[in-house]
């Protein structure tokens, strides 16, 4: 389809969207005023709580690119996982954007100990997903940093004295035995290097874990409460060897989580020298050392975070707050419910910088409890540029499916939905691409189901691309998305998507006839119905390919930064604080 009928189609699908929820405004309203008033003598009825009504999505107009704005970028997160998932794709594309069409430098900080950042920070950029300008640091780094040299190299053998070992026959753990007691754990990457040791007393309670640095010497010690095998004491230690921080933790016996109750820092010679009380006052002074007295514009990505960033208020810090999943509760029908984990961040929206949705509909939803707020924006993930294949390279009988196998995705109903798909087309097959708790489950249900010639579980893929480029269609049937980047990333290859209308992203992003289709939630007939009517019809398939592959424009890479060169600028003309 041409690139002005395409337009031309994706609007008129979006606005039907947009009438809908019109009416669906127009008629509360309509039902309100014409609601009689109840009799007087009518008995009490706890009225369900009040639920705010739909508004209209606003759409913002395309900025122009400007130069970012001098100033220390930083981008916060819980982590960085080695095999990670649509959250942290987006960010280190976020941040490799901003360093290649906007020219700046920006820091990825991890909140979350791990003694495995260096190591995947290097695997990211030998795969080009971190680029020179862009650093990615964990808070202890910096402790890592004060050591007055590194201790020599450790070598731990797998034998261990006066003990026996069976080692585990799927990875390289070993458990060992002192006269028939189960006394120590030892895991080895795959260069035979020790990453954790685990002790245990007569009883197989855990008492003590030891993680080491990938030259052998010790990162961290736990010592274990008996009861409910959670962290009790933790003591760190730098390069050298020498300890930097003791944290004390206690233990809720109900939610079985622990929460810091003493973090102790201590010297070169680990004498204590400063005594803090939580996690936000050892995040907060990271950052101020991190900062320093620059310009900074400080973006949180997770709300997990934001405990310790909302309290983090610096004349010199800008804070942009992005949701990367819906704000309120499932199952998504009363806007005013909104999730415990977003509530404080949106209480305080006037009080920090920018809020940031990935969708027009998200914000919407926001601005009808909130009402329409000048800070709040909205910025899609981008799509890079990318070839299109042949599409005589599709295999006309593959559908894919890319998620976590886990319980939001409900790849079970992609599995039912498949059952009806090859019942009307046996040749049909469905990959799904992911890892997750889910997986066990998951292959059972396949197995029960008859299916095991005809979808397969594929485990994670580094290369979404080869994925997308051999397929037909690609499936989404999740409770909830941010966004669907997955979505974004299958129309990019030509491949369109068949995807469940759940908030937020799906209609943002599916034309519905267009580029792929929209059914309604939980629906999986009629999502069996479309993948069937798609795999039936080649010249359909075709067409919907085609205009797929147009989603490279819509959310083009330079229209990304132009959009977050707009936010930084509009933060910077308010003014800092410490410029009076």
């Amino acid at each position: 389809m041409p690139a002005p009928r395409y337009a031309a189609a994706v609007l008129k699908s979006r606005a039907k969207e947009t009438i809908r929820r019109a009416r669906r405004v127009w008629d509360a309203a309509s039902t309100t005023a014409a609601r009689p008033a109840r009799p007087a003598a009518a008995p009490a009825v706890k009225a369900a709580p009040p639920q705010a009504p739909d508004v209209a999505p606003r759409f913002d107009p395309l900025p122009v690119l400007h130069p970012l704005p001098p100033a220390k970028y930083v981008f916060v997160v819980g982590a960085i996982p080695r095999n990670f998932g649509g959250r942290t794709a987006s960010i280190l594309h976020k941040c490799r954007l901003l360093k290649e069409i906007g020219g700046v430098d920006s820091t990825i900080v991890t909140l979350n100990y791990s003694s495995e950042v260096d190591d995947i920070a290097a695997d990211l950029r030998r795969r080009g997903l971190l680029v020179d300008g862009v650093e990615i640091v964990n808070l202890h780094d910096y402790f890592d940093e004060q050591s007055t040299g590194v201790a020599e190299p450790v070598h731990h053998d797998v034998d261990e004295p006066g003990m026996d070992k069976i080692r585990d026959p799927d990875q390289e753990v070993y458990r060992y035995y002192e006269n028939g007691v189960y006394r120590l754990y030892k895991r080895f990457d795959h260069e035979g290097r020790l990453i954790v040791r685990d002790w245990f007393n007569e009883n197989r309670g855990r008492t003590r874990r030891d993680e080491f640095n990938l030259n052998g010497t010790i990162r961290r010690t736990t010592y274990m409460d008996l009861h409910h095998n959670k962290p009790r004491q933790e003591i760190f230690y730098r390069a050298d060897g020498t300890p930097y921080m003791n944290k004390w933790l206690r233990v809720n016996p109900t939610t079985m989580t622990s929460s810091v109750e003493r973090i102790t820092m201590l010297d070169e010679q680990g004498a204590p020298y400063q005594v803090l009380l939580s996690n936000v006052e050892l995040i907060q002074s990271y950052l101020d050392r991190l900062i320093g007295d620059q310009h900074c514009f400080l973006s949180v990505e997770s709300r997990r975070s934001d405990g310790e960033t909302l309290t983090y208020v610096r004349p010199n810090v800008k804070h942009v707050y992005v949701l990367h999943n819906p704000h309120i509760a499932p199952p998504f029908d009363d806007l005013a419910a909104v999730r415990p984990s977003y509530k404080p961040l949106l209480d305080q929206r006037d009080a920090h910088g920018a809020v940031v949705f990935l969708t027009n509909a998200q914000r919407a939803d926001a601005e009808a409890v909130y009402g329409e707020q000048d800070n709040f924006a909205v910025i899609p993930h981008p799509v890079a540029p990318v070839p299109q294949v042949p599409f005589s390279d599709r295999d006309p009988d593959l559908v894919v499916m890319l998620a976590r196998l886990d319980a939001q995705k409900r790849i079970p109903h992609a599995v039912a939905a498949f059952a009806h798909v090859v019942k009307a087309r046996p040749s049909a097959r469905l990959e799904i691409y992911g890892q997750g708790p889910e997986e066990g489950a998951l292959q059972q249900l396949i197995d029960e189901s008859g299916l095991r010639g005809s979808v397969r579980l594929m485990g994670y893929t580094k290369n979404p691309a080869e994925v997308y480029e051999r397929a037909a269609c690609s499936l989404l049937t999740s409770r909830f998305e941010g966004f669907g980047l997955v979505l974004l990333e299958s129309l990019s290859h030509g491949c369109p998507v068949v995807s469940y209308d759940v908030k937020y992203g799906p209609a943002d992003i599916v034309a519905d006839g267009v580029n792929g289709f929209l059914v309604g939630s939980a629906m999986q007939q009629q999502m069996a119905r479309r993948v069937v009517e798609l795999l039936d019809d080649e010249p359909l398939r075709r067409r919907l390919s085609e205009n797929a592959a147009q989603v490279r424009t819509e959310f083009s890479e330079e229209t990304f930064v132009a959009r977050w060169s707009e936010l930084f600028h509009h933060l910077d003309e308010e003014g800092w604080a410490d410029q009076g």
